[in-house]
């Protein structure tokens, strides 16, 4: 794309968009941070009960099979009885298993709650309160249970563990049978803990490690997402600014660049309209793919010469803008006579043709701020002058002087301005025009049942074929689209309201227009646009246009659909009476066009 070095290159609600990614970012990249530690915490956790799950259930296979072995065998139902003697020798067994491993206590309990043998002497002997694990134990059951010494209250006061493991296994005796008695040991729970504690540890940084893979393939999935949607982002800018034919920038990108330059303080400087001599003639003889060539080449041609910070682009259907500002006149016409010298260098050839053809243009040249403070008083001087310099054989550059101004001055009536703006509408866009007039002459026919003014019905004709000028800047690949629009596309359309009313208000006598031009797409409920009036705060006008508008819109064949039958369409008005139109205008309209004019009751 071609544009003057110092363009911008952005639109606000574009930038809104670029401005909006981070916070994308943010939005997802934090709830995905927090689910994976939450992940990484509940994982961690479920491998440590796990780990510890299985550390106790061999534990107390390990005891079982001590029981089943060793002391099984030794015990019988009168070995546990209150009158049976002791032997000393079991106690020593006992005592032996715990000097050989992580069991720091043992006890061997008959059914009466004694402690009948121990490795701990200050036990053995005594009775003590059966608890609901011995208790479980004596039923048959094999129980288990993590305790420590700030939680036991036993009686005893053997030494144990901080922290330890509880293991009841009951003893059938030698033959088998219900539980004569009980054994109990406390094992050291300290390095099953460890083990939990390092596996826990070991998921969770696991499970960071891999949160920081997800983490850095979103990062990167966003970086590559953020690339492409900057990359859409900035063909969609482009094609909302340039000329899809030339590269250079168009109609409404170039009025609006001009009337930023004005606004400053430094104004001095002018502009030129540049237009092909004979291009019509080009077009008929040798096809529009001729002219098409022609224009790209005078395109080429212009980017060449223009200068560090001057403005071009096209501006009609064989026309160009040069302008600069902030600098006298000198440079602009320096640069209009660079392109003369370089167009006359270039030769014409096309199938058909058996001599090379000449390539020239006329140009217009109006100065600020002496021929105007605005795009378009600026404008209108420049073509006022193009027309002088074609009407001397063309191929010439002229710059307005007083005889320019008196001969615009004879047309430059309030008719001449608006014809002159009906003429750009017809310029862009042959269909514009047409759904122009064709919403005038339904505006016109529901303002008359309506009984308004002629004051009113004025200006209901000027806004009606003056409501969609602001379409001139928008984009031709999305004005004739031949399908839906995307949300940024539909942003870009809704602007033409704008564009329309800072074009139609640059005409003084046509300030009474703007609130139609601007509010034609307002909503009866508010849901419209660009400043979301609702109800009667929408102006008369505005409302007259919506309803004509919206049936001319239907009853029309466009690139994206067909056009509705008449009384479908009319349907459809009644239908949003009340939602998107004023519910009496959609009424009274519906009623005019299904039987005729009827007079106002006011």
């Amino acid at each position: 794309m071609t544009f003057a070095p110092d363009l911008p290159r952005h639109r606000p609600h574009l930038a809104k968009i670029a401005a909006w990614r981070p916070g994308l970012r943010t939005l997802v990249a934090v709830p995905a941070l927090v689910v994976v530690l939450a992940m990484a915490v509940a994982v961690s956790a479920r491998a440590a009960d796990q780990l510890r799950a299985t550390a106790t259930a061999d534990a107390l296979n390990a005891a079982e099979a001590i029981v089943r072995a060793y002391v099984d065998p030794s015990f019988h139902a009168e070995s546990l009885a209150l009158d049976a003697p002791r032997d000393p020798a079991l106690d020593a067994q006992l005592e032996r298993l715990v000097i050989s491993g992580d069991i720091k206590l043992v006890k061997v309990w008959s059914r009466d709650g004694r402690v009948v043998y121990s490795n701990f002497a200050g036990i053995r002997g005594q009775r003590f309160s059966i608890d609901e694990e011995l208790a479980d134990a004596f039923l048959g059951e094999n129980v288990t249970e993590y305790g420590s010494t700030q939680s036991h209250h036993g009686d005893e006061d053997a030494p144990l563990p901080d922290r330890f493991l509880e293991i009841y296994v009951p003893i059938r005796g030698g033959t088998g049978g219900n539980p004569i008695g009980v054994y109990e040991l406390y094992q050291d729970a300290r390095p099953i803990e460890l083990r939990v504690e390092d596996t826990r540890r070991e998921v969770f940084l696991f499970a960071l490690l891999a949160a920081s893979a997800l983490l850095a393939l979103l990062g990167l999935a966003f970086s590559g997402t953020s690339r492409l949607l900057a990359r859409q982002n900035r063909l969609l800018r482009e094609r909302a600014d340039r000329d899809p034919l030339t590269g250079l920038a168009n109609h409404g990108y170039l009025l609006r660049r001009i009337d930023d330059a004005l606004r400053r303080d430094n104004t001095a400087g002018g502009l030129a309209i540049v237009d092909i001599d004979n291009f019509r003639l080009l077009n008929d003889g040798y096809g529009y793919g001729a002219g098409d060539d022609t224009l790209r080449l005078v395109a080429r041609e212009l980017s060449g010469v223009a200068r560090s910070g001057q403005v071009y682009g096209r501006y009609g259907p064989d026309e160009f803008i040069l302008a600069d500002f902030g600098s006298n006149e000198q440079r602009l016409l320096a640069t209009l006579k660079d392109l003369q010298a370089t167009m006359s260098g270039v030769s014409l050839r096309f199938s058909g043709s058996a001599d090379a053809l000449p390539l020239t243009a006329s140009t217009g040249v109006a100065l600020a701020p002496r021929d105007g403070r605005q795009a378009l008083q600026l404008i209108g001087v420049a073509q006022a002058a193009l027309r002088e310099a074609k009407t001397g054989g063309g191929s010439a550059v002229k710059v307005a002087d007083p005889a320019t101004m008196e001969s615009l001055a004879a047309q430059n009536t309030t008719f001449g301005v608006f014809e002159g703006l009906i003429a750009i509408i017809d310029a862009k866009d042959r269909y514009t025009k047409f759904h122009s007039e064709d919403v005038t002459s339904h505006a016109l026919l529901l303002a008359e049942g309506l009984g308004i003014d002629d004051e009113t019905g004025r200006l209901v004709r000027l806004a009606g074929l003056l409501h969609d000028i602001g379409k001139v800047g928008i984009p031709d690949a999305i004005l004739r689209k031949p399908g839906p629009l995307t949300p940024e596309e539909y942003e870009i359309v809704k602007q033409h309201v704008a564009l329309g009313d800072a074009m139609v208000g640059a005409v003084p006598a046509l300030e009474e227009v703007r609130p139609g031009v601007r509010h034609h797409h307002e909503r009866w409920d508010g849901a419209g646009y660009l400043d979301r009036l609702a109800g009667k705060q929408i102006p008369l006008v505005a409302r007259i246009l919506s309803v004509a508008d919206a049936y001319s819109a239907m009853t029309t064949t466009r690139p994206y659909r067909k056009a509705l039958p008449r009384d479908v369409a009319l349907d459809r008005i009644a239908e949003a009476a009340g939602t998107q139109l004023d519910p009496e205008l959609a009424e009274r309209f519906v009623a005019l066009m299904r039987r005729g004019r009827v007079t106002s009751a006011a």
